[in-house]
Formats: C-alpha cells, sequence, structure tokens
C-alpha cells in the first residue's frame, strides 16, 4: 500500500478511536453532557466523514485502474484467441497438406521397395533351384503380394495412431506454465462460476453472441483452461463498481485485492500469449498465406511422388507376376538340357 493511502487508513483508524473515547465520555455523562464534549464530538465526526471520503476516492482511483487492467484483459484474450485460431489454421492445413499425403508416400515407398526386395529374393531362388514346384512358387508369390498390401495398411495405421496422440487432452499442458495452474478458485468452482457468469452471455440460446464466439469460449469450457476461463469470467462479470455501502476500509481492503489479482491475472495472460508467438514462426505471424502457399506447393510435390512410387509399385508386382513364366522357361531350359 502505497505511504498516503496508509497514512489516510491510519488516520481513520485514529479518528474512529477519538470517536469511541467521545462517546464513551458523553455516556458517561448522561444528561449532563458538557458542551465541550458535544463540540468535540461534532469536530471529531465530521473528521472523521472527511478522512473517510478520501479512503472512498481512493477507492475510485483503485476501481479505475482495475476497469482499465480488466481492458487489458479483455484485449490480450481476443489476441491470443486471434493467433491461437490462426496457428490452429496453419496445424490444419499442415495436417491436410503435409502430414496425411506424407503418410500415403511413406507407405507407398516402403510397398515399393518391400516388392522390388522380394522381386530380387524369388528371382534368385528360381535361378538356384530353391522351389521345388511350380505350385511352391506360385504360393511364396501370393504371399508376396498379400504382404505388399499389408505394408500399406500398417502405415495407415501408424498414421491413425500419431493422429490420436495429436488429440491426447493431456497435450494442452504444454501450453501452460506453472502459474497457470495455480488457480484462485478449486477447479470445481472455477467450472461453476464460469457456467453461471460466461455460458449464458454467450450460448445461441440466451445471446446475441456470433456462433464462432461461442465456439471459442466452449472449447475454453470443454479443455477447462484455468487461465482462460478466469479471463473471461472478468471480461463477463463487466466493469467494477466501486462499493458505496459498507465500511469504507474494509472496502479499500477488497478494492486493493481486486487490483492485485487483477494485475496477477494480466501478467499470466501475456505470458501466454508471448510463449504461444514463440512457438509461431516469422512467417506464420507476418504471412500466414504465404505458409499456405509454400504447403501447397509441399503437398503437390508429395502427389507427384506418390504417383510415382504408385507405378513403380505396378512395376514391380508386374515383375513378381513375370516369374512364373520365368520358372518356366527355365525348367524348360534344363529338360532341353538333359
Amino acid at each position: 500500500m502505497p505511504d498516503a493511502d496508509k497514512r489516510q487508513v491510519e488516520n481513520v483508524v485514529l479518528l474512529r478511536q477519538k470517536l469511541a473515547e467521545v462517546e464513551a465520555r458523553r455516556g458517561q455523562q448522561d444528561r449532563n453532557i458538557s458542551p465541550q464534549t458535544w463540540q468535540e464530538f461534532l469536530d471529531v465526526s465530521r473528521q472523521l466523514e472527511l478522512a473517510e471520503e478520501l479512503v472512498r476516492q481512493v477507492c475510485v482511483e483503485i476501481t479505475a485502474e482495475v476497469n482499465q487492467v480488466r481492458d487489458r484483459i479483455k484485449t490480450t484474450l481476443e489476441e491470443y484467441n486471434h493467433w491461437r485460431e490462426q496457428m490452429r489454421q496453419v496445424e490444419g492445413f499442415f495436417l491436410a497438406n503435409i502430414v496425411r499425403p506424407g503418410h500415403h508416400l511413406k507407405a507407398a515407398i516402403r510397398q515399393r521397395e518391400f516388392l522390388e526386395s522380394e522381386y530380387q529374393r524369388l528371382l534368385a531362388g528360381i535361378q538356384q533351384e530353391k522351389f521345388a514346384s511350380q505350385q511352391e512358387l506360385e504360393a511364396e508369390m501370393r504371399l508376396v503380394l498379400a504382404r505388399g498390401d499389408l505394408a500399406e495398411e500398417t502405415a495407415t495405421e501408424e498414421q491413425e495412431q500419431e493422429e490420436l496422440l495429436e488429440e491426447d487432452p493431456f497435450k494442452k499442458i504444454q501450453e501452460m506454465s506453472v502459474d497457470d495452474l495455480v488457480e484462485v478458485f478449486t477447479r470445481e468452482e472455477l467450472i461453476r462460476e464460469f457456467k453461471r457468469v460466461v455460458l449464458p452471455k454467450v450460448h445461441p440460446d440466451t445471446s446475441n453472441t456470433p456462433p464462432e464466439v461461442f465456439k471459442t469460449v466452449f472449447e475454453v469450457y470443454q479443455k477447462a483452461d484455468p487461465l482462460l476461463m478466469e479471463a473471461y469470467i472478468v471480461e463477463y462479470r463487466g466493469e467494477i463498481q466501486t462499493k458505496k455501502e459498507g465500511d469504507v476500509l474494509e472496502n479499500l481492503e477488497g478494492a486493493r485485492k481486486t487490483r492485485g489479482y487483477f494485475l496477477r491475472l494480466i501478467s499470466r495472460l501475456q505470458n501466454r500469449l508471448e510463449r504461444l508467438k514463440r512457438e509461431m514462426s516469422p512467417q506464420e505471424l507476418e504471412n500466414p498465406h504465404k505458409v499456405e502457399e509454400d504447403m501447397k506447393d509441399q503437398r503437390r510435390e508429395i502427389l507427384r511422388r506418390i504417383q510415382a512410387e504408385a507405378e513403380q509399385i505396378l512395376y514391380w508386382r508386374e515383375k513378381i507376376e513375370s516369374l512364373v513364366e520365368q520358372y518356366q522357361q527355365r525348367r524348360g531350359q534344363g529338360k532341353n538340357d538333359r
């Protein structure tokens, strides 16, 4: 507490003590209250009123400061949501244009390499007379071709597993600092307060809030993100009003606590925003459309590679299927030699 505010509080306490002493003397004098006591009572009462009014002015100033911080919380929350949505769009674009086609390319390469390797193995087996009959060779060929299809299926399963990991609910912890996890309320109280204060003011059935705002707010509720929930509660509670009723010193203490809480909240929110921006590349921040165009170019290159691998896969399958003819030719040559 600043020294000036502290002195005002101390002055109120001191005048209250004096007034209590004068009240006590007045009670002792019963009906024969001296003019001096009456005058002292009036003087101290007037001084106390003035002192308490000064404290009320301090409360007004603190409340104005609190509402300024609330505006900063609201602005920072909007900025955070803007960049988080942009990052999410880039991530989604990356998943659709790079990751998923990349999985298919990986599967195609694996399938082509397997078929090429197996062709060489089967060909060597024919040349080394490892197959006692054409039926044995054909059975081995069918097994190889079936395994070639399995290579693609395995890559698809790996892709699905990676996507499940991306949806891991604990991933959100990576976005939080230790300060984020120190909640002002318990998690249950925070969720109840969020449902009471925020959801009715953004839900389509109870407000005129745009659907995209409700979607963003509801996502925060589903993830139970403590920091963002607190920020939304502060925003949707509205501006803080100076208390006109009650004890001025208690009101001052309450205003000071609210200011402290708001200042800690804006600090945590700004830290979260800065961490988010650090996770984004300069190009994502400055020119997200250029990032998307670059990813489209990469996707076209991946698709071109997939097409080339598909042609090679078809080529090696046909080569494997032609091994029966090579086997027959070799056996025919062996008979002629005999």
